[in-house]
């Protein structure tokens, strides 16, 4: 079985890295590659992996929109050549160029955002061509969230399996020995609450209003650790306002350091735009790996996921757009008691307890279809 997975990044993003290990682990005969969309023009270090290489950077939608269609006929090429019997599309962009490819691949969506516009007719026509390409093409849908299914499943897909694949981390994450990627920041955060973003660096306004309300607070440091479009950014703001003692950005980083920053930190940040509609429904992997390193998370209020921490009482939520309101709240956070993180088990926290659901995709296709 060949399988390509087409997505609109690079450097991969760990979840599509545990999509391909996955469907490899669950089809040790099949050859799995991933065709990326590289906007910045990076050097690809994997060799499953190939790519359209442009310098468009990310963030800006109409460059997206305008550079589509070059990227389709690059993958229709690659298709062509390829000849894989499966197309695994992330997000709506790469369900435009798989239907345009007019192909005899079969076509599986997974969803990890929601691509809503703020302009209602756009939007509307967003949504019409999504739920099209869905009827007429997939023949199964992922969805990186639950809560996803309120949006999705508010409509009839006859005939379209649509899923849950949650983005939680792997129990490979234990069997890693813990290095020494934090050491040289220690003599920093001695007698200090350290309040951790951990992934890729972007909403830079969100997470200045978290450096703001922490820069007047003693007691409090906040570690970014990652790189994306808004590290230059934020590490520039740093800079210039002479906080490099309250603020630590370690910059890119492997997943065998994942131990050692949490371990760093007191608690996660995981406060998004929840101006947007994606993250009212969005689940980020920092809650799945908050929890099994038992640290405590920051959410955005008026989230599903805000409801959720609130009720489990595992953590905190907060107005991400309010620096006043951000730092009320981290004033008190000694006052806190958060046993219930310590002990708290939530049902099937890791990767490999989703990998059935990925199994139960393909191979109710492979069944239902090959003959």
């Amino acid at each position: 079985m060949k399988i390509l997975i087409l997505c609109d990044h690079y450097p991969i993003s760990p979840r599509v890295k545990k999509i391909r290990n996955s469907l490899i682990k669950l089809y040790p005969t099949s050859i799995v590659k991933i065709y990326a969309w590289n906007r910045s023009h990076r050097s690809i270090v994997e060799e499953y992996v190939s790519s359209f290489d442009q310098d468009i950077g990310y963030g800006n939608k109409l460059n997206k929109l305008l550079n589509l269609y070059k990227f389709f006929k690059s993958a229709k090429k690659v298709v062509n050549e390829f000849k894989p019997q499966y197309i695994h599309a992330i997000d709506i962009e790469m369900l435009i160029v798989s239907m345009l490819m007019y192909s005899r691949c079969k076509l599986i969506y997974e969803v990890y955002d929601i691509k809503f516009l703020k302009n209602r007719f756009l939007n509307y026509i967003r949504e019409k061509i999504e739920f099209f390409i869905i009827k007429k093409y997939a023949y199964a849908v992922i969805l990186a969230s639950p809560y996803f299914n309120i949006y999705y499943k508010r409509n009839e897909f006859q005939g379209v399996k649509i899923i849950t694949i949650n983005n939680k981390p792997s129990k490979l994450l234990h069997t890693q020995t813990k290095n020494n990627y934090m050491n040289k920041y220690k003599d920093l955060i001695i007698n200090k609450i350290v309040i951790g973003f951990i992934g890729t660096i972007r909403y830079q306004n969100i997470l200045i209003n978290l450096i703001d309300a922490c820069k007047d607070l003693d007691n409090v440091i906040v570690l970014l650790s990652g790189s994306g479009p808004s590290f230059k950014h934020i590490e520039a703001y740093v800079k210039s306002n002479s906080l490099e003692s309250k603020v630590i950005m370690t910059g890119r980083f492997n997943s065998e350091d994942l131990n050692c920053i949490y371990e760093f930190c007191d608690y996660i940040w995981a406060a998004y735009p929840n101006k947007d509609l994606n993250v009212r429904y969005a689940i980020s992997n920092k809650f799945f790996e908050s929890i099994v390193f038992r640290k405590k998370i920051i959410v955005s209020e008026s989230t599903m996921i805000g409801e959720y921490v609130s009720k489990n009482n595992i953590g905190l939520t907060v107005d991400p757009y309010n620096v006043e309101k951000i730092k009320l709240i981290l004033k008190q956070l000694g006052k806190y008691n958060y046993e219930r993180v310590k002990h708290y088990i939530g049902e099937g926290l890791y990767w490999e307890e989703e990998e059935k659901e990925l199994f139960n995709i393909y191979n109710d296709i492979e069944k239902k279809y090959t003959r």
